[in-house]
C-alpha cells in the first residue's frame, strides 16, 4: 500500500521500504529520504537526538541508529517483527515505515501545510507569519498614505509632516523611486533639520520631482507589497528542513529558503538558523524573513538583483548602494525586507545606523 502522508508519500525510496523487505533503510543509507525520516522522528518523538553533523549530511549514523531503535521501542508501542527477533532493531522497514507514516497522517490533519516540525516549532512559525501580515501591512498603509490613496481606492490628502517625508524618502533610498511632488518642495526646515540629524549621509531632498516612469514604479511597489500582503494569507506549504545543502548548493547561512529554480513550488523551508535565537533574535526578524521568501515566489525572483546573495551591512534606511535602479529594487526581495523593518513604528534610523546591517 502507498505511503499515506504528505511527508513521506511519493518519495520512491521510502515507498519501496514501505512495501519491500530488500528496500528497507539502515545505518550507512544517504540522501533526502534518510533526512526525511530523521526529521519524522524529530517531529514525533521527544527522546530524538540526532547529532548535526548527520541531519546536514542527511546520513544515517549512529545517533540517527539510536533514535530508531528508541523510537521502535517505545513502551506499548514496540516495533517487533515476532517471526524472526524478540526485540526491536534499528532497520526501518516495513513495519516502522507503517508507524511512522500513520503518525505523520495523523499530524497533518489539523495543519496540512506544516510538514515536520515539533508542536512548538510550528506555532511558533504560525505567530511569525502572523507577525509578517502585520508588518507588511503597516508598509500598505504608509504607502497609501503618501500616495493619497484612501483604503477604498479615494483620494486622502495627507498632511506634508515628517512622517510623509521620512516615508518618501526611504522609497527614494531603497526603491530608487522618486515620489516626491512639485508641492513637497521645499519641505519646512524644520523637517529637513530633523532629516539630516535621522539619516547618516542624507544631502538634502531631490531637486525635482519624480516623472511618469516613477509614478508607474510607485504605482507597481503599492500593488506588489499588496499582493505581498495577500500571499501571507493563502496557503502554501512550510517545510522543517535540516539538511545542509539544497540542491547540491550549501545552504549556509540561510535561515529559510525556496526553490528559486522552480516559482510554481511555494514551499518554505525552514533551517536550524530560523529557531537559533542568535542568528534570529526576535520575532521581527523571523517575521521579514518569512515575507523576504514569498517576494521570491510571488515576484518569481530568482535571486537578489544587485546584491547577489550576501547584502549584509547594510541599513534599510539608506538601501544598497550595488541597487542601482528601480527596476533591480522592485525585483530584489532584500529591498522589501529592508523597507518593511524601516516602516515600522518602532524603527529608529540612529538605532541602525552603525550596526552594519539592517535585520
Amino acid at each position: 500500500m502507498a505511503l499515506q502522508s504528505k511527508s513521506f508519500g511519493g518519495d520512491s525510496k521510502l515507498e519501496a521500504a514501505a512495501v519491500s523487505d530488500p528496500a528497507h533503510i539502515l545505518r550507512g543509507a544517504s540522501g533526502e529520504h534518510v533526512s526525511k525520516i530523521q526529521r519524522a522522528l524529530m517531529q514525533l518523538f521527544d527522546q530524538a537526538a540526532i547529532e548535526r553533523p548527520e541531519l546536514s549530511d542527511a546520513s544515517y549514523g549512529d545517533s540517527t541508529e539510536k533514535t530508531v531503535k528508541a523510537y521502535k521501542s517505545r513502551k506499548d508501542q514496540e516495533i517487533i517483527n515476532h517471526t524472526y527477533q524478540s526485540s526491536p532493531d534499528a532497520i526501518v522497514g516495513k513495519m516502522t515505515m507503517a508507524k511512522l507514516d500513520g503518525e505523520l497522517v495523523e499530524k497533518e490533519k489539523d495543519d496540512p501545510d506544516y510538514f515536520f516540525f515539533r508542536d512548538a516549532q510550528k506555532e511558533l512559525v504560525k505567530a511569525d507569519i502572523a507577525r509578517a501580515r502585520v508588518m507588511v501591512g503597516n508598509v500598505v498603509a504608509r504607502l497609501r498614505l503618501v500616495g493619497g490613496i484612501g483604503p477604498d481606492g479615494g483620494l486622502l490628502i495627507m498632511p506634508r509632516n515628517y512622517l510623509y517625508y521620512e516615508t518618501k524618502l526611504k522609497i527614494l533610498n531603497v526603491f530608487h523611486i522618486n515620489s516626491f511632488r512639485d508641492d513637497d518642495l521645499p519641505a519646512p526646515q524644520d523637517i529637513v533639520a530633523r532629516l539630516t540629524r535621522e539619516f547618516s549621509g542624507f544631502r538634502g531632498l531631490p531637486a525635482q520631482a519624480g516623472d511618469v516612469s516613477d509614478q508607474i514604479n510607485f504605482s507597481v511597489l503599492l500593488e506588489n507589497f499588496a499582493n505581498l500582503q495577500a500571499s501571507l494569507d493563502r496557503p502554501f506549504n512550510r517545510e522543517f528542513y535540516t539538511m545542509g545543502t539544497f540542491r547540491g548548493a550549501p545552504l549556509s547561512f540561510y535561515a529559510a529558503f525556496v526553490d528559486a529554480r522552480n516559482p510554481k513550488d511555494e514551499t518554505v523551508r525552514f533551517t536550524r538558523n530560523y529557531f537559533d535565537e542568535r542568528i534570529m533574535p526576535t520575532q521581527d526578524d523571523r517575521a521579514v524573513t518569512v515575507a523576504h521568501e514569498r517576494c521570491h515566489t510571488i515576484f518569481r525572483a530568482k535571486g537578489h538583483p544587485g546584491t547577489g546573495d550576501n547584502p549584509f551591512c547594510v541599513t534599510p534606511h539608506l538601501g544598497d548602494p550595488n541597487v542601482t535602479s528601480s527596476e533591480e529594487a522592485l525585483m530584489n526581495p532584500y529591498c522589501y525586507e529592508w523597507f518593511i523593518v524601516s516602516m515600522q513604528p518602532t524603527y529608529l534610523p540612529r538605532q541602525d545606523r552603525n550596526n552594519g546591517c539592517g535585520t
